[in-house]
């Protein structure tokens, strides 16, 4: 009987494995979410998107004030055997070097689309970074959660390996004393050799679910830690009215309405005055005495344009009226999935109190089934055949509580 003892080597390395694992340290679903939010870069370029709209609206401020130039030209237009220009208009040259100063005037109303824009802007990304945040939540509890599934596989697997190996232990006593035949326990050998690949390949689809979970969140380690148990509860259910999704339309519509007083802003009348002083000569000669200083009034009135500002706002009409559908179409989306959900984790929950009752009897089951097995008194296909239905009801539970917690992230998702 010899060879009944041999080592599995397959069994082994997850020993090893479960070691390794009992030493790592424990990392929740938080730990994740925070390390996903620092480390994602578009956050970040919506935080600098904010700040340089600030800085827009620094440069509105700064445009109010007077603007001041200075201006150079040295212009020479010589005549050649009576050719050149006509020295009329050129004076033969224009020697100028002056301080220009201007400023608009009376252009609050034009100025004001322009503030309300940025500010629009502003609350755009603002709306679009919490919105891509709320995002990433829901993708990394989602990779989370697998990960956590795969690890409680993990877990099973090696918890009915155990129970394996600690029977066969028992039956190799038995089969020595004739009890059980060569061929029980060669069964019961296949079975154990299963229980081993099927626990090798849980541990490397959790390893998997590590890696993708470390790639979303932006981590760079190769550790495999003991994943907690995900703490996640459901939300109290928001008005349809009330809802963030609903805010980016709120601030589309802003954006349309500020679009037609940035049209109107356009065809007022605009009025400036400027001044500028300093030398003007066309004569080198003569810039001693060319000293001055002038002064003015610019007016721009808008009269006719080819219909343009009308049309302008044909456009701004059809960018409301899609904005419109497309709020419509979101606000039953948004309704109906919440309700489906509530009606799918209703009866997953009531699935899962009924697996529960099923788990216990099992269990009863297998303790019944190891008592008359160490005596010989159950046929070792019976026993096998019980451990099976364990391991199956087991993992029908587990695939329901990962269910449940999948549907809470999907449904907190939308109660936002």
């Amino acid at each position: 009987m010899r060879a009944l003892n041999r080592t599995y080597p397959l069994l082994t390395f997850l020993l090893l494995f479960c070691s390794v694992v009992a030493g790592a340290q424990t990392a929740t679903l938080d730990d994740y979410i925070q390390k996903g939010i620092h480390n994602n870069p578009q956050l970040n370029d919506y935080r600098n998107q904010i700040q340089s709209g600030q800085t827009d609206s620094l440069k509105i401020n700064a445009s109010r004030k007077p603007q001041i130039n200075l201006l150079g030209q040295i212009l020479v237009a010589p005549i050649i055997n009576g050719y050149g220009y006509d020295q009329a208009v050129t004076n033969n040259g224009n020697y100028e070097l002056l301080v220009g100063v201007s400023q608009n005037l009376f252009n609050k109303q034009i100025l004001a689309p322009q503030y309300e824009n940025i500010r629009l802007q502003n609350q755009s990304n603002g709306q679009a970074s919490a919105k891509t945040e709320h995002d990433l939540r829901k993708d990394i509890t989602t990779l989370y959660i697998q990960a956590y599934a795969d690890n409680l596989q993990v877990d099973h697997a090696l918890a009915t390996l155990r129970l394996l190996k600690e029977e066969n232990l028992y039956l190799e006593k038995l089969v020595e004393n004739g009890i059980y035949k060569p061929f029980d326990y060669s069964a019961f050998q296949v079975t154990l050799q299963a229980q081993e690949i099927i626990a090798g390949q849980q541990k490397f689809a959790y390893r998997s679910d590590i890696y993708a979970l470390n790639l979303l969140c932006g981590i760079n380690d190769t550790a495999i830690p003991v994943l907690a148990a995900p703490q996640i509860q459901p939300k109290q259910a928001v008005d349809t009215r009330a809802s963030l999704f609903m805010m980016t339309f709120h601030i589309d519509s802003l954006v349309i309405n500020n679009r037609k007083f940035t049209t109107g802003a356009n065809y007022k009348p605009k009025l400036s005055w400027f001044a500028d002083g300093g030398i003007l000569s066309s004569q080198p000669s003569t810039l001693y005495r060319n000293f001055g200083t002038s002064f003015g009034l610019n007016l721009s009135v808008p009269l006719y344009d080819g219909r343009q500002k009308n049309l302008e706002f044909k456009k701004i009409s059809l960018a409301e009226n899609t904005r419109s559908m497309y709020q419509s179409y979101f606000k039953t989306q948004f309704e109906t999935q919440r309700e489906s959900l509530l009606a799918e984790l209703k009866g997953n929950t009531e699935l899962i109190a009924q697996t529960n009752k099923q788990l216990k009897l099992t269990e009863s089951q297998i303790e019944l089934g190891k008592s008359q097995l160490n005596i010989g008194a159950l046929p070792v296909s019976d026993f096998l055949l019980a451990i099976r239905s364990y391991r199956e009801v087991q993992n029908s539970l587990s695939l329901l509580q990962i269910k449940q917690l999948q549907l809470i992230n999907e449904l907190n998702y939308w109660n936002w």
